[in-house]
């Protein structure tokens, strides 16, 4: 019996990296035309390839008949250059006139970040069962499977945002660990500690984040945040008066930001080497330093970022983010056939089994957090509040920030792609409490939900779950072709068009 568990340990999750590469690469070079913003992204991938930097090409052809058509002048990037050096990655191994050559390296950023996501429910839950189901989650999730099936930047971005969490978890196990040691002051738990090499890597891929879209500082900034929070409520748990504990945490706060922000800024201009060692790229001026050029520079990107107004079919309110109400089509053709019309498209429309229970089970985590601080007890269940805020954390990292200020039209459905490892998580999580699974860490477990233990009752809600993760894999075979842009008869499109928006 130990051996098959032992086996299943490592089976399992293997199986959920297969489902999600044979999803991310099956006909992964169809299209062989560019769709959508890889116009731009792979353009500039390619141009930067040869010169450092990106290059203006002769051409505004998506079939991209010549991938050496690019000219010696200097491009005018409005994105940092690390999600084009990536995309350049799989170029250089399959070639610049194939789709895969174009989309290779963002599919097995797709694969990594379901097995980034899977090792975080596992520490976030110590549950295998918790673990894999994340997994499955994301890897047959509609935005995730598209974002990570054509070559924009957004698939990257999920990667490094998922990577630098799963970093930020690990320093608070790692905190957890020497608190557990340390023995206790006068006044608690008090030292502020300046030792911390799992919150110095995550500055680090954060700051490549930023390198990928800018938006990888929202969840840097979201997470220091709680980290400050958590270290507060842990000082006052152990018996440091407000006044103390809030001096302490404010120290320790101050501490964490002098690890974590130097080590993003530098991963940051490191991305920027390319251009920085490219005399003619755009902005430079061989009279400035390459400083001062950048800032310049950066300060032309912000000022394009905040203006960008104008209108597009598929511009989608963050409003309507988390429910999936507008995807944003990537690529549509029709011909007479398939005893009618026939259609080949891709579009990140949702699988609403996953994007709608991700949303209802992130109220679910709130409500837990809720309910664990205005308990009198609510530091001693420790995992519930924990982890429940830290998943939390990390969804409205990536949506939040959008809500509250943006200033523009044109925003996208697929940007949403960065929640989709958090709301899987709590999906997960929320599902293996239905199952009877606590909430737990590597130092301690606490029941979250309060369920009827009756084991008929339990035996019902596991049925009930089973069904349902039965349903979403059925959900995602039916959607598949209108992901991966495989052609099907118009019936079969409209079919697929359940809402409004989705048109």
């Amino acid at each position: 019996m130990l051996a098959v568990r032992h086996h299943l340990r490592w089976l399992a999750p293997l199986l959920v990296l297969a489902v999600a590469a044979v999803v991310r690469f099956w006909a992964l070079s169809s299209p062989g035309s560019l769709v959508f913003d890889e116009l731009y992204y792979v353009r500039d991938a390619i141009s930067q390839l040869a010169h450092g930097a990106p290059t203006v090409w002769s051409d505004d052809d998506a079939a991209f008949g010549d991938p050496a058509a690019f000219t010696d002048e200097a491009s005018y990037a409005v994105h940092p250059p690390l999600g084009k050096w990536l995309i350049g990655l799989g170029v250089l191994v399959f070639g610049p006139d194939t789709g895969w050559g174009w989309r290779s390296a963002v599919a097995l950023a797709g694969v990594a970040t379901v097995g980034i996501t899977m090792r975080l429910g596992w520490l976030l839950s110590r549950s295998l069962v918790i673990a894999c189901t994340a997994g499955l989650l994301l890897a047959l999730d509609g935005v995730h499977v598209v974002l990570t099936r054509v070559a924009l930047l957004d698939g990257f971005l999920a990667l490094a945002v998922a990577l630098g969490a799963l970093l930020m978890w690990r320093d608070v196990q790692w905190l957890e660990d020497r608190d557990a040691r340390a023995e206790p002051g006068p006044s608690g738990r008090t030292a502020v500690r300046w030792w911390r090499p799992w919150l110095l890597a995550a500055g680090l891929v954060f700051g490549a984040a930023a390198g990928i879209k800018w938006s990888g500082l929202y969840p840097l900034a979201a997470f220091l945040v709680f980290l400050a929070i958590r270290d507060l409520l842990r000082r006052r748990n152990a018996g440091a008066p407000w006044g103390a504990a809030s001096l302490r945490s404010l120290l320790q706060a101050g501490a964490t930001a002098i690890i974590a922000l130097p080590a993003a800024v530098l991963a940051y201009l490191t991305t920027w080497v390319g251009w920085i060692v490219t005399p003619d790229g755009w902005g430079r001026d061989p009279a400035t330093p390459w400083l001062s050029s950048l800032a310049r520079y950066h300060a032309e990107m912000l000022g394009w970022h905040s203006t960008l107004t104008a209108p597009h079919p598929y511009q989608a309110h963050p409003i309507t983010w988390p429910l999936g109400l507008r995807p944003t089509a990537m690529y549509e053709v029709r011909w007479d056939g398939c005893g009618g019309e026939c259609v080949a498209g891709i579009s990140p429309i949702p699988n609403l089994l996953i994007t709608w229970g991700g949303a209802a089970a992130l109220l679910v985590l709130a409500w837990l957090v809720v309910r664990a601080l205005v308990r009198p007890d609510a530091l001693s269940r420790g995992p519930v509040l924990t982890v429940s805020a830290f998943v939390l954390t990390g969804y409205l990292s990536g949506w939040l920030p959008w809500l509250l200020t943006v200033s523009r039209s044109a925003v996208f459905q697929f940007y949403a792609v960065v929640l989709t490892p958090f709301s899987a998580l709590a999906l997960a999580l929320v599902l293996g409490m239905l199952c009877g699974i606590p909430l737990a860490t590597a130092r301690a477990s606490a029941p979250g939900l309060r369920l009827d233990p009756d084991p008929a009752a339990l035996q019902g809600r596991r049925l009930a779950v089973a069904v349902f993760l039965i349903a979403a894999v059925a959900v995602s075979i039916l959607f598949a072709p209108l992901w991966t842009g495989g052609p099907v008869a118009e019936w079969f499109w409209n079919a697929h068009m359940w809402l409004p928006g989705w048109d």
